[in-house]
């Protein structure tokens, strides 16, 4: 009988015809060799099974979908084969690094608490520009209300806590974050955890699921679904105001909605320490980072809103008044006949 890989590394593939051989071939060339990459093709219609099939590697193992079943489907058609100790996975149009399996194995090998970890990326085709994710489990959970622990495309789990617990991707999912979902449900089980250094190259573009949405209806979405998760209340009147957190301002904000915004922090604070949701004093600064964040937004549009962001904020920073002060002149000199 043949020994189970420690790592299956998942990819699932709908039309990425022209990035997945890149993708294939940057997990065949990982320094750390016992995987088998499992490919779940989804009823690809633009020949990148082909191409799969055309490298002729003996560590890739693929299953075809008859008919497209959608991307969580899909997923988890990949999560009930995998044979490995960890489950790792990859974007089909998205690069690892050479050592990525290698150092994430040895950090879940070293933190048993673990169940499921990332890492940074760097974005294809953007030197310099790279994306982080926080390295221990209480500040990972500090965010979950309003993002993901993890980057998804940098996941590795262990796959005993997922069939422990039978986690999957929600199949009645068809919108953007879907993954953020996914690993958000890790969060009643286990613990996260990141490393600081890249692990892939991550692809931007029209090859993206959010590509061409209407992003503010897709995080409408979103964020009524995180809150019914953590069984939390959520009005219309309060959504909006959760909104601004995501700095998606679907409405003007002048001083009486600043001031209905700050008592939903408050709220927000309050449910938490009831709860026990979130680790509190982290969540705390999770809300206020993101409400200082608004102060630029608000100024930009209203002086009134501004102000009342300051006062309830507390203090009155120079370098902020002197961008209140430039911003109005400004706003006020263009209307000016």
């Amino acid at each position: 009988m043949q020994k189970a890989p420690r790592i299956t590394v998942l990819m699932t593939l709908y039309n990425k015809g022209p990035y997945v051989e890149e993708a294939v071939r940057s997990v065949l060339a990982q320094t750390f060799a016992d995987f088998e990459l499992l490919v779940v093709d989804d009823a690809s219609t633009d020949g990148g099974l082909d191409i799969v099939k055309a490298i002729g590697d003996p560590r890739i193992r693929i299953l075809e979908n008859a008919e497209n079943t959608g991307r969580a489907a899909a997923a988890n058609r990949g999560y009930d084969a995998a044979s490995g100790e960890y489950i790792a996975v990859l974007d089909g149009d998205d690069v690892m690094f050479p050592e990525r399996l290698a150092k994430q194995v040895a950090f879940m090998d070293s933190h048993p608490l673990i169940g499921i970890s990332g890492g940074a990326c760097q974005v294809l085709g953007e030197q310099g520009r790279s994306g982080h994710w926080p390295a221990a489990d209480p500040e990972c959970r500090a965010g979950l209300l309003f993002g993901d622990a993890l980057l998804y495309g940098t996941a590795i789990m262990r796959r005993d806590v997922v069939e422990a617990h039978r986690l999957r991707c929600n199949t009645a999912w068809r919108w953007p974050g879907m993954d953020y979902l996914f690993t958000l449900s890790f969060h009643a089980f286990t613990r996260y955890g990141n490393l600081a250094e890249p692990l892939i190259a991550y692809r931007m573009g029209r090859n993206n699921m959010r590509h061409g949405r209407n992003p503010a209806e897709d995080k409408v979405r979103l964020i009524q679904e995180v809150f019914r998760q953590f069984n939390l209340p959520l009005t219309e009147r309060e959504l909006g105001l959760q909104l601004a957190f995501h700095e998606v301002l679907a409405e003007p904000f002048m001083a009486a909605r600043v001031r209905e915004l700050h008592d939903w922090k408050l709220k927000l604070a309050c449910m938490n320490r009831d709860r026990g949701l979130f680790p509190e004093t982290l969540f705390q600064a999770e809300l206020d980072r993101r409400w200082r964040r608004l102060f630029h937004a608000f100024a930009d549009h209203d002086l009134g809103a501004a102000l009342a962001h300051l006062r309830l904020s507390g203090n009155w920073p120079k370098d902020r008044l002197t961008y209140l002060a430039k911003t109005t002149i400004n706003r006020w000199v263009g209307r000016k006949p």
